[in-house]
């Protein structure tokens, strides 16, 4: 066995504390006096996480973006890389899900690289050469780093990439440098109970999806194997345990950390064609990404189930269904957890299919699944089993 496994520049994850006090800590620990926050649209205007936030903040609050959709899009960046511009700070603050936490990262890029038109964009984000090696481009680093206090369980938070749709090309663009990973991350279950259940549960499933796919990759290695094993675990317990009882904060908590274990392997490992042709499906049928997970990790497993069956097994296992196809288990937590298990049923068309798959194709993005994706049909049979 020979690998790598690099440690990102995540310097703390605070957890079960609530966020007021890790917050004040943090921003102290960091000398930070001017916040900029990116913050869900949702929590911001229906909720008063914005206002316990800005309570905390005081004279270091100067300013907030609220208006970033899902998949962070190249338009609502220029707008959200406007008003941080204009803010000058020295810190920024995600407060939500995977959008904001990656606005937060394209944010940073922006104002390394001065990005302010839609094609200012295209030198930084990873792309696909001639000879077919992806090629991932340098990004200067700001010094400005990020807090996050997510609401979801996409796991953004742990990773060094962000992804960004480019919306006038209709493809999902990643952008990957050791500085956008946040510098802290506070997990407070309290401000959970805000997020909708139906995103709080799909974005779960995303995080499983984490899990699954590092358990299978071919770059697998004890240390991801321990987390993501036990982290699977952890997730698929408590959140049938939050489904059940959404008021549940212990369960919220053991989600939240079985999060934290199940991205041990994102932006490190070689993920298959479930998060591979979720970047395209997102772009080209705005699928959000919880939802992605559940229509295609199922079928993705049983595509790959030919040669990893051993593998599938240890997820079998986690899922508590030992024995039981991989496949089955997955879509078996799917239908406890009230979530959609088909294309068709996250408004996907079926003309778009081919679009998806010859996008999925060119892009590279599924080239480390473990049965290889030699072709676009390769994805049809993905895509069709899904649908």
């Amino acid at each position: 066995m020979q690998g790598v496994y690099e440690y990102f520049p995540l310097e703390r994850v605070i957890f079960g504390k609530p966020l007021e006090e890790s917050l004040i800590q943090e921003l102290d620990r960091h000398g930070a006096r001017r916040i900029f926050v990116l913050a869900s649209q949702t929590l911001s205007r229906r909720t008063d996480a914005l206002e316990r936030i800005r309570e905390v903040l005081g004279e270091r609050y100067v300013g907030v973006f609220d208006e970033m959709p899902a998949h962070s899009p190249r338009s609502a960046l220029l707008k959200a890389l406007e008003l941080a511009r204009a803010a000058e700070p020295d810190m920024l603050l995600s407060l939500g899900g995977g959008s904001s936490i990656d606005g937060a990262k394209l944010v940073q890029v922006g104002l390394a690289e001065n990005i302010r038109t839609h094609t200012d964009f295209d030198p930084f984000h990873a792309q696909r050469g001639a000879d077919g090696q992806i090629f991932v481009p340098r990004i200067r680093d700001s010094g400005i780093r990020q807090i996050a206090i997510p609401t979801t369980l996409s796991g953004a938070e742990y990773t060094t990439t962000g992804g960004s749709v480019d919306d006038i090309g209709k493809k999902k663009d990643l952008y990957i440098a050791p500085q956008l990973v946040p510098v802290s991350v506070i997990l407070d279950p309290t401000i959970t109970r805000l997020t909708t259940e139906w995103l709080w549960l799909s974005t779960g499933f995303r995080a499983v999806d984490h899990a699954v796919e590092s358990i299978c990759s071919p770059t697998a290695n004890p240390f991801t194997d321990a987390t993501c094993i036990h982290g699977l675990r952890m997730l698929q317990r408590s959140m049938r345990a939050t489904r059940r009882d959404p008021e549940n904060l212990e369960a919220r908590l053991q989600s939240q950390m079985g999060v934290w274990l199940s991205t041990s392997g994102m932006g490190r490992g070689q993920h298959g064609a479930s998060h591979g042709i979720s970047y395209s499906l997102a772009a080209i049928a705005n699928v959000p990404h919880g939802h992605c997970s559940c229509v295609l990790l199922p079928a993705t497993m049983r595509f790959n189930a030919v040669v990893n069956a051993d593998r599938q097994a240890i997820v079998s296992e986690a899922l508590d269904r030992p024995g039981q196809p991989a496949a089955d288990a997955l879509l078996e937590l799917l239908e406890e957890l009230g979530m959609p298990r088909r294309l068709r049923d996250v408004g996907v068309k079926r003309e778009q299919l081919e679009q998806i798959a010859d996008t999925v194709v060119a892009s590279g993005q599924a080239r480390f699944n473990p049965r290889p994706i030699r072709d676009a049909s390769d994805v049809m049979e993905i895509l069709e089993t899904a649908w």
